[in-house]
């Protein structure tokens, strides 16, 4: 593999920068944050721009800067062909089926978590409890990614071990998190977006002029095969069921995701939401387009990689002064460091909020979770250090597993919004069926064969919907009352949500 410079200096002088910033706008946050309300959704105040950057930023990850790139470097165009649809509808659809509703009912009812909302919908507090461990055990391992690849490109641009990387990552953003919750993460989110954006411009800016043009690196890359300008892809690496199941998986199942669900919680009303839907797409198309598309072209410019994951950060150190080539390879750990911090406010709000107050210690007072959500952050971020350092699997695989899981979650959510006959059996029924189908379907051979292609989450979300559907219709007396379904399914317009 060609080998990326060592240059220690210049990345560790960048990334002193970064901290510094990140540690002053953690501590501004931490001023600000004066209730739990705050901690866990900035009092439903966010505006748009801070919304749509964050809601962005959140759902790109490693994957989108290191692990997609890989996967289209050694595919071809066919990569490309998820990158337009799954993009488009990733927060446009959960904004259309749930968001509107959800910013109400959150203004209205003062939830804080999807556990909240499902624990109201279907009358359990104890549902919380199950949701909020799983919600752990699944988050776990997306933070866990993240992490890994902050320690492979310390490892590659300085030389040091992986576990300095992934140890250095882990302490900042349980740092800001712990201080300021969801405003720390927010706020941080707004530079890492920005960050993450330029990245993806510049490589492939860089693409097109280090390899003389798009027709020169078109024609170079059609002469390594037809497989990499057209579908199926490169040794038929775009299968039509791993080409539907990714479209849904980035789009319709990201309504499942607490750590984007949240996200809803914090917006101001209904006119953020739109306007956060616009500045999110354009932003999530433009960088995602770019940064695949260098991943493409990587292919003829670089040559042959043994870890394709690599080729966006050598096509910006071959291109860039060592100094600002350390800049972009912060954006790209930012994609990391930002889809960390949503992901740990998340789960510090299932162990303190969903586990603890709601089941563990019911007479725990707001103040007290509030204060115990500071300590549970840095638990669990110690607990994803550590994962990290073992790298116990790929990046794709590990993320890949975590979001499947949580995946599920879509089940409940839809039929709790849409149908009046949901009841609380079913939905503790899916919600387990569900995660049982997603781990059988990964690692069962004969299961995974009958997907013919499709992802484990499609099936799933698959079992999880008729599981909802058979039990609902065989325990009708467990079906919500009517003043709950009147909440949630009849909205009226409450005070301070405004169109």
């Amino acid at each position: 593999m060609p080998e990326v410079a060592v240059t220690p200096i210049p990345f560790f002088c960048v990334i002193g920068v970064y901290i510094i910033l990140m540690a002053v706008i953690g501590a501004q946050a931490s001023r600000q944050t004066k209730t739990m309300h705050d901690y866990f959704v900035l009092s439903g105040k966010a505006g748009f721009i801070v919304s749509g950057i964050a809601y962005a930023t959140t759902q790109y990850s490693m994957g989108t800067f290191l692990g997609t790139p890989g996967q289209i470097y050694n595919m071809g165009y066919a990569g490309l062909s998820i990158t337009l649809p799954g993009v488009a509808f990733s927060m446009l659809i959960p904004a259309v089926l749930i968001g509107r509703k959800l910013i109400t009912l959150g203004h209205r009812e003062g939830f804080l978590t999807l556990s909240d909302y499902l624990a109201d919908r279907y009358e359990s507090s104890n549902l919380s409890g199950l949701l909020g461990l799983t919600m752990l055990i699944f988050m776990v391992p997306m933070m866990g990614a993240q992490i890994i690849g902050t320690g492979i490109l310390v490892n590659t641009f300085t030389g040091l071990p992986n576990w300095v990387g992934v140890v250095f990552m882990g302490a900042v953003v349980v740092a800001y998190c712990m201080s300021g919750g969801m405003r720390g993460a927010m706020m941080t989110d707004v530079i890492q977006g920005v960050l993450m954006f330029s990245a993806a411009v510049v490589a492939f800016i860089l693409c097109v002029k280090m390899g003389g043009g798009l027709t020169a690196l078109n024609a170079e890359l059609a002469s390594l095969g037809e497989g990499f300008m057209t579908f199926p892809g490169n040794n038929g690496g775009m299968p039509w069921g791993f080409y539907v199941s990714n479209i849904l998986m980035w789009s319709f199942l990201m309504m499942g995701q607490p750590h984007l669900f949240t996200k809803f919680f914090a917006m101001k009303d209904h006119k953020t939401m739109f306007n956060s839907v616009i500045l999110a797409t354009v932003g999530m198309f433009v960088s995602a387009w770019m940064v695949c598309w260098a991943g493409a072209l990587g292919r003829p410019l670089i040559g042959e990689l043994s870890n394709p994951d690599y080729v966006i950060p050598i096509i910006l150190q071959r291109g860039l002064p060592p100094v600002l080539a350390s800049i972009f390879v912060a954006g790209i750990a930012a994609a990391g460091m930002s889809t960390i911090d949503g992901i740990l406010v998340t789960a510090t709000s299932a162990a303190t909020r969903d586990l603890y107050q709601k089941f563990i210690n019911k007479k725990a007072t707001d103040d007290q979770v509030m204060r115990l959500s500071k300590y549970v952050t840095v638990i669990i971020g110690v607990i994803v250090i550590i994962f990290g350092c073992f790298q116990p699997g790929s990046i794709f695989i590990i993320n890949t597993f975590g979001f499947s899981g949580l995946a599920t979650f879509t089940v409940p959510v839809l039929f709790g919004i849409y149908w009046r006959k949901a009841t609380k059996p079913a939905a503790y029924a899916s919600i387990i069926a569900g995660m049982i189908s997603v781990v059988a379907f990964t690692n069962v051979p004969a299961l995974k064969a009958m997907l013919h292609g499709f992802h484990a989450s499609v099936a799933g979300v698959a079992v999880g919907s008729i599981v909802m559907v058979v039990v609902s219709l065989l325990t009708p007396k467990f079906a919500a009352s009517e003043d709950t379904l009147r909440r949630h399914l009849l909205l009226g317009q409450p005070a301070g949500v405004k169109d």
